[in-house]
């Protein structure tokens, strides 16, 4: 990238326009005559489980400094391989989005890996969240509550893509206008609705495997409370994970209340989380900015005490590390934190035109983002007149079985569903930082603005949901 007016915004925050600071060789040598062969399968998938090749998807590889020392791009099939004589290598995969344009331009989707094994990764998704290839269709299922014919609750549903009208009566919950759809094997998408109620506290449930053929059913399924004990006055959430999908999703934004998980047959695990978000306000010239601790465990046992305690920093450490003019940075002293991801969504009204995360250990120094070269795909030029804010992101996480960053990296393709309870993946630590700006001279290269005083006040429980659910994707990807 060339040092024009958005792009030489992005490297001031995070580097300094052609400043200095070395680069370790991350190439690792095996030695002069056994060579390995790195693969990846880029696909993409959408809503419904609907998977095509990315043959549009492309590899950089890089030097010491991040520079563009080859690009391979994918076969017919989205394959990509790379054969070096090196055990590791810091390279860059390249999504397009498939079929979508914003603004007339095809957004790239990079993310950068700081000394990947080289190793076969396996499948690499793009989720588009698009439904243009699902059969969907509309809906109406009344829920009965015969526990509490006399009350009216609160209900929520799950599964679906678009959750329609809920009306809450005396004995039962009517969800109206319900989008579901079939997933890839033309099975329709198991559906869960939920109903908490208040004097006494309750909660039910109802799974719906096939929402084409119930107008109404009753949610028989009582909610066991899960017991929370942490270090702080943390809200709690419990989601039941059901087809690798999490479900039934209830939470509380106090230390009162209860939390449930719903006992079923079909339950792969639930993740139980204690978590702290603030909205952070007055940071100068920044539009919103959040900040967010969490501890959670996934565990396929609800009767035990789920210890989580929240970690330890002030975010005025995340948000110094976009500020520094060197890019060095050290979380090391973090309990039980692994590697580190920085991310920059470059957006168009809202829509993503280039979207950059990278993958590195919880010390080391922020890559000179100006030496990775993606003119192969965008220009500056267009770049500086196609982007109208931005959103920056750090994101410190950690498993407790886990020992660093290269463990986490040489086996992060067994995070499965099915070990995701294994003792190795089960607990889960992350603070997370993020700001949008739509003033690209808010910040300078010096960090004139690392001492501005910030107000802070309680965070809306609507916004709180949508950074839960954008951090659960970033963890799950």
């Amino acid at each position: 990238m060339n040092c024009k007016p958005f792009s030489l915004f992005l490297v001031s925050l995070l580097v300094g326009c052609g400043g200095s600071g070395s680069s370790s060789d991350s190439s690792n040598k095996a030695n002069s005559t056994t060579m390995q062969t790195l693969s990846i399968m880029a696909k993409y998938k959408d809503s419904c489980g609907n998977e095509t090749p990315a043959s549009d998807a492309a590899l950089l590889i890089h030097n010491s400094d991040y520079s563009n020392k080859e690009i391979i791009y994918a076969d017919a099939n989205g394959k990509l391989t790379y054969t070096t004589d090196n055990t590791n290598q810091t390279l860059s995969i390249i999504m397009r989005g498939e079929n979508d344009e914003v603004n007339g331009i095809k957004p790239i989707f990079l993310a950068t890996y700081i000394d990947q094994p080289v190793v076969d990764m396996g499948n690499y998704y793009h989720y588009t969240g698009s439904t243009v290839a699902c059969q969907c269709q509309s809906f109406e299922v009344k829920v009965n509550v015969p526990s509490r014919s006399n009350d009216i609750g609160s209900g929520s549903i799950s599964g679906a893509k678009g959750g329609g009208d809920i009306n809450n009566d005396i004995g039962y919950t009517n969800f109206t206008n319900v989008s579901a759809c079939k997933d890839s094997t033309g099975s329709w998408s198991l559906i869960s609705t939920l109903i908490d109620y208040n004097y006494p506290e309750q909660a039910f449930a109802a799974l719906i495997p096939d929402i084409s053929t119930v107008v109404e059913t009753s949610a028989d399924l009582e909610g066991l409370v899960v017991n929370i004990d942490t270090n702080t006055e943390a809200s709690k959430q419990v989601s039941t994970v059901i087809d690798g999908k999490y479900r039934l999703r209830n939470y509380v934004f106090s230390t009162y209340g209860n939390v449930y998980g719903f006992d079923a047959e079909s339950v792969d695990f639930y993740a139980v989380s204690a978590y702290n978000f603030e909205t952070l306000y007055d940071i100068p010239n920044v539009d919103d900015a959040f900040y967010w601790t969490l501890s959670s465990e996934n565990s396929t046992n609800l009767n035990k005490i789920f210890d989580l305690p929240l970690p330890e920093i002030d975010y005025i450490s995340l948000f110094d590390i976009l500020l520094s003019e060197s890019g060095q940075y050290d979380l090391s002293y973090l309990p039980n934190m692994d590697y580190l991801t920085v991310g920059i969504d470059a957006e168009y009204n809202d829509e993503i035109v280039l979207s950059w995360i990278l993958f590195a250990p919880i010390s080391g120094q922020v890559p000179k983002i100006e030496n990775i070269d993606l003119s192969a795909f965008i220009s500056d030029d267009v770049l500086d007149t196609s982007v109208d804010s931005i959103v920056m992101y750090i994101d410190v996480q950690g498993y407790h079985g886990v020992n660093g960053y290269q463990d986490f990296m040489s086996n992060r393709t067994e995070r499965t569903v099915e070990n995701r309870i294994l003792d190795k993946w089960s607990k889960f630590d992350s603070v997370y930082f993020e700001m949008t700006m739509s003033n690209f001279d808010a910040i300078s290269s010096n960090g004139s603005n690392q001492g501005s005083k910030v107000a802070k006040r309680p965070a809306e429980n609507e916004v709180a949901n949508k950074v839960f659910d954008k951090l659960f994707a970033k963890i799950n990807r």
